[in-house]
């Protein structure tokens, strides 16, 4: 999620201006590169509590010394510092204070390495006393424990979502996770890669999984992120069932897009709430002196949340939040398949057994089981080890010089060789104290 942007005014009259929009998003092979988002929850060390906005330790503060000392740029929401912008790509706050670097599109995961390290160094330059702890879910806290971000989207967020599944607020203030942005190199490319990745999608939940305790206690998930989003807004969640067909096309997105209902319109530094009226009722009729643009199909775009998202590229949004092995691990294993051509096949045919409904299944066995689930064509852990391999000769056919991204993968190697129940372990044996003080060697559970 991000914050207020700038507005592209462009009306919009017509549906091939929002093909238009896709189509500008081609890239060539050369021009291809891989953007890494991930969040983190801000503790302080002293307290063991979550940071708040305000006040001279809030995350206000942070964004201001990060301004001041790094040379980002600020982003203001109704005269609040709500985000920064700058040459490592934009660092933004999601509803309940994750602190989220999305980050630049780089050549190489090498390249990835040394933004993440600079993020996190410039982070702990400027709040020694706050660790930056990377879990897929807060594992202690309550939503009443968890202060809300002053940005103006999470206002009409907050009322709207609840109405469309019980754990929005969930989602919205308790949550983190790593993100993969993909380039497309034509329209054929783009469904290729998105129906194959979308099948990959619980692999890559199970083999990220982090968040298996809710206030303290086993939630029964290994990821309890993912179930979290499949009870907060099932209209712009999960994946489309057109999409496991290879036929589709920009125009089917959009059909698919038009019809999910929309949060707001941007005019100006102001957010006019359009909760529950869908894009195409704006589209064709407008809402009260409003008339759409280019901008509000844009920003439209950024509020639906399939599993795989498409704008003018795709965004892989599968993987729990995780320690700094994590966040390489994800863009590493995206690149390794999507984009070498014969990594992409091989996936698809391994895993072109699943239709809608099977892969549904595997989706939930998942987030409940991680690793260790089973069904009825395989076991997780076989499936999950299988593409993992995939990737990996796919990132050597890939590679340059004497590099190796390979490297990035052996974090997934190790933990499909590991017990999956073992961080259920780690969190009991430590206080939350103890764990928060020592986020820099947290481990992934």
């Amino acid at each position: 999620m991000s914050g207020v942007s700038k507005e592209n005014k462009t009306p919009l009259e017509s549906k091939e201006q929002m093909l238009e929009y896709f189509h500008l998003g081609i890239k060539t092979i050369e021009e291809r590169r891989v953007g890494t988002e991930h969040e983190k929850f801000l503790f302080d060390k002293k307290s063991g509590k979550l940071l708040n906005y305000e006040g001279e330790r809030g995350i206000g503060s942070i964004l201001t010394k990060m301004s001041e000392g790094f040379g980002w740029e600020k982003v203001f929401d109704q005269g609040k510092c709500i985000g920064l912008t700058g040459a490592d790509g934009a660092i933004s706050l999601e509803p309940g204070g994750q602190f989220e670097l999305s980050g630049a599109p780089l050549k190489t995961i090498f390249q990835t390495q040394a933004e993440v390290n600079r993020h996190f160094k410039q982070l702990n330059a400027v709040s020694e006393d706050v660790a930056a702890v990377c879990w897929g879910l807060n594992p202690w806290d309550g939503l009443d424990d968890v202060p809300w971000m002053p940005k103006s989207r999470y206002a009409i967020m907050k009322q709207y979502l609840p109405t469309q599944g019980e754990l929005a607020h969930w989602m919205m203030k308790m949550t983190c996770t790593i993100q993969a942005n993909l380039d497309y190199t034509s329209e054929n490319d783009a469904v290729d890669a998105v129906s194959t990745a979308l099948r990959i999608t619980p692999f890559v939940n199970a083999l990220f999984a982090n968040s298996p305790w809710r206030e303290g206690k086993d939630s029964g998930f290994r990821s309890y992120r993912a179930h979290i989003w499949t009870k907060t807004d099932n209209a712009r969640s999960g994946i489309p069932e057109f999409m496991y067909n290879r036929d589709w096309g920009f125009s089917d997105y959009i059909e698919w897009a038009m019809d999910v209902p929309m949060f707001f319109i941007q005019r100006g530094e102001d957010l006019i709430d359009m909760s529950g009226h869908s894009f195409r009722h704006f589209f064709e009729n407008g809402f009260k002196s409003y008339t759409p643009t280019m901008g509000d199909f844009e920003l439209h775009l950024s509020t639906v949340f399939p599993e795989v998202r498409l704008k003018r590229y795709f965004e892989m949004r599968s993987a729990d939040g995780g320690p700094v092995e994590n966040i390489l691990a994800l863009p590493a294993f995206w690149k390794g398949i999507i984009y070498d051509l014969e990594a992409r096949k091989e996936a698809a045919d391994l895993l072109e057994q699943f239709d809608y409904q099977s892969h549904q299944k595997v989706i939930k066995l998942a987030s409940e089981a991680g690793l260790d689930g089973m069904f009825s064509g395989g076991s997780i852990r076989e499936l999950s080890a299988l593409l993992v391999d995939i990737s990996s000769r796919g990132l050597e056919r890939q590679k340059v010089g004497a590099k190796d991204e390979g490297v990035f993968l052996n974090p997934l190697k190790e933990r499909l060789n590991q017990d999956s129940g073992r961080f259920s372990d780690e969190l009991s044996r430590h206080s939350r104290m103890a764990l928060i003080r020592s986020n820099d060697a947290l481990p992934a559970f």
